[in-house]
């Protein structure tokens, strides 16, 4: 029997944040298969990712929690 999706949702946050990059880009990949990947742009991607996670690990940003950005956002789209 296929797991769930709430079961491989469970699964995929407990993989390290390198990981879930590459899964989030196979999905991204098979749902989009026509589409070609420009190096350059996955390179650019790649460097800002990198970038947002240093300043979140050394505390020059801080996160949101996830309930609040989907609070906000269920607000912002009701409307």
């Amino acid at each position: 029997m296929p797991k769930t999706l709430t079961e491989i949702t469970q699964e995929a946050v407990k993989l390290p944040p390198p990981e879930r990059l590459q899964l989030a880009r196979i999905l991204i990949d098979l749902s989009e298969p026509d589409a070609e990947p420009d190096a350059e742009v996955e390179r650019a991607w790649d460097k800002e990712i990198e970038r947002r996670l240093e300043e979140l690990r050394s505390g020059k940003v801080k996160g949101v929690p996830l309930d609040e950005v989907k609070r906000k956002m269920e607000k912002r789209f009701r409307s």
